[in-house]
């Protein structure tokens, strides 16, 4: 493993020599730099389901712009945001991706929520629309394993299903280690079958004496959701600690539910993913696990220090609320990578940059974000790291104790490993 390593290496400093090499020579430079903003366009969920799991997406869009103008733009250009409303809906994801390329010509997107839309725009963006993509989330593993195998425009932000689920998995062990039986629910669709399969392998790797006693999946986003017989059930098995992954209006329904069936009060631990989303952290509980998506959001913000310490306050002034899940800071994450690739390549070439040139120069790139050191690695995601936490309410805001963060060496996946042979291993490497 270690000469594996050394050889990745290599072939990675190689590479990288080679295309800055070539780079002057890739087709589309423009030469000086244009005068005027540059168009970034911003495809997000503002109405439907997803409001409750990213709410104030236009205020995070408008604040990260406000940053990245603040501190310089992109080569001097101002940042010029073009916003439109996905509705968490993967056909209106796809037409309004082409309009942003078609119809406003921007340079770049950031954009989308589910793993739906994102594989639905996936082929499009590599075979017709050429432009760098940066997903803010779309975490399912398909993205770069069977939609798209060889991606060139395409990156993702956050954390894929993988890390999500180890640190899932360490987060539970952690709090409770001599866990027996795990009940586990979530909606029955791509990612939520994903994530329990991924929860439930990993777990067998670190503890194989684990039962899973209840797992069901229920319908996504129906009007007047009823959950109640999946709680009944669920008290009645009596595990020792559930499992929950519902999000959007599925999690305010499942949450009111849960809570006038007495769940919280009768399951010794209980991990609700998404619970504390929402414009006040509505559907938060005293002592729940919830988790951060990418080690930011509900705790406090200054201890990640430059630039979350100057992004989190202000959005808090803005909402009343800390920017909870990946989305409401990968915005600014986004941003300061497309500003870096820009920089770089005009450094190296003297040439306003291509599409395709900022896309090289934004694969293996490593910049600070509102998350800390990230770096854009093998197409999975961008290594952030995530955290899972007890949520506590300080002041009338949700913040987070007791973090459990995802290691630096199960960040990714390495390029040599597929997703079985890395699962497979995880059991060998308890720390």
């Amino acid at each position: 493993m270690f000469f594996k390593k050394i050889k990745f290496s290599i072939m990675s400093l190689v590479i990288t020599i080679i295309l800055i090499g070539a780079i002057g020579t890739v087709a589309g430079s423009t030469g000086e730099i244009p005068s005027g903003p540059i168009k970034i366009g911003f495809a997000v969920p503002l109405s439907g389901a997803a409001t409750s799991l990213s709410p104030y997406a236009k205020v995070k869009v408008e604040a990260a712009v406000e940053y990245i103008n603040k501190h310089g733009g992109i080569l001097g250009r101002k940042v010029e945001p073009i916003i439109y409303d996905t509705k968490t809906n993967a056909q209106t994801t796809v037409e309004l991706f082409g309009k942003l390329v078609e119809g406003d010509k921007v340079e770049a997107i950031l954009g989308c929520l589910s793993s739906s839309t994102g594989l639905a725009i996936a082929i499009k963006v590599e075979e017709e629309w050429q432009i760098p993509t940066l997903l803010l989330e779309a975490t399912t593993m398909d993205m770069f394993t069977i939609a798209d195998k060889n991606p060139k425009y395409l990156f993702r932000i956050g954390p894929d299903d993988l890390m999500q689920s180890i640190t899932h998995v360490k987060a539970v062990l952690k709090e409770k280690p001599d866990v027996k039986t795990i009940a586990m629910g979530a909606p029955d669709y791509e990612w939520g079958h994903d994530v329990v399969e991924r929860f439930q392998q990993i777990m067998k790797e670190y503890n194989p004496d684990v039962k899973f006693v209840y797992t069901f999946f229920h319908p996504f986003g129906e009007a007047g959701a009823n959950f109640g017989s999946y709680i009944t059930e669920i008290i009645q098995k009596r595990p020792d600690v559930y499992v929950g992954y519902s999000w959007g209006t599925d999690e305010v329904a499942w949450h009111n539910q849960a809570k006038a069936l007495g769940l919280y009060k009768q399951i010794p631990l209980i991990f609700d993913v998404f619970s504390g989303t929402g414009e006040g952290g509505e559907m938060a509980e005293e002592g729940m696990l919830a988790e951060t998506r990418a080690g930011n959001g509900m705790y406090p913000p200054h201890e990640l220090g430059y630039p979350n310490s100057e992004l989190a306050p202000a959005l808090l002034e803005k909402t009343g609320v800390l920017p909870t899940y990946g989305m409401g800071v990968h915005m600014l994450t986004g941003l300061l990578y497309l500003k870096v690739a820009y920089e770089k390549a005009y450094d190296l070439t003297g040439e306003y940059p291509s599409p395709e040139i900022v896309a090289k120069m934004l694969e293996g790139l490593s910049i600070i974000g509102p998350c800390g050191i990230t770096s854009m690695i093998n197409h999975q995601a961008s290594a952030p790291g995530m955290a899972v936490g007890k949520l506590h309410k300080v002041n009338g805001i949700w913040l987070m104790r007791d973090l459990t963060f995802v290691p630096d060496y199960l960040k990714i996946v390495p390029p040599w490993m597929t997703i079985k042979e890395f699962i497979d291993t995880l059991g060998e490497l308890k720390e």
